[in-house]
């Protein structure tokens, strides 16, 4: 049973802090960022300087997403394990049981059924 509430924490937490950092609205603005460059790269009524000069900015844009993304991604998946792995070294809960629970049909098939209910939920 511990190693159950230790997996829905890890998940919890995983799920609560991508929504706490914005990874989700910062991914959609990398999209468009890109989507943007793509539209600029096939309109012909635009100078191949005015191009360059455009797309630099969208390849910068892109690359600041890129690392915000990685450091928060990081952040988000971090904190939750280093959480685990304090609790094993006070002998609380065993990680690698944690983790083979969280790589189980059953599991992974309830947290999808509960990230669905919960988005659901919070969206409406």
């Amino acid at each position: 049973m511990t190693s159950f509430l230790a997996a829905v924490l890890l998940v919890g937490g995983v799920m609560a802090l991508i929504k706490l950092f914005g990874l989700l609205p910062r991914a959609w603005q990398a999209v468009h960022t890109s989507r943007r460059a793509l539209s600029v790269m096939h309109d012909p009524a635009l100078g191949d300087d005015r191009k360059e000069a455009l797309l630099q900015g969208y390849s910068l844009s892109l690359l600041r997403s890129f690392l915000d993304l990685l450091i928060r991604g990081t952040g988000a998946i971090v904190i939750p394990v280093g959480l685990l792995w304090a609790l094993e070294c006070a002998n609380i809960v065993s990680l690698k049981a944690v983790l083979d629970l969280t790589l189980s049909w059953p599991f992974l098939l309830g947290g999808v059924l509960a990230a669905m209910a919960a988005c659901w939920l919070f969206e409406n």
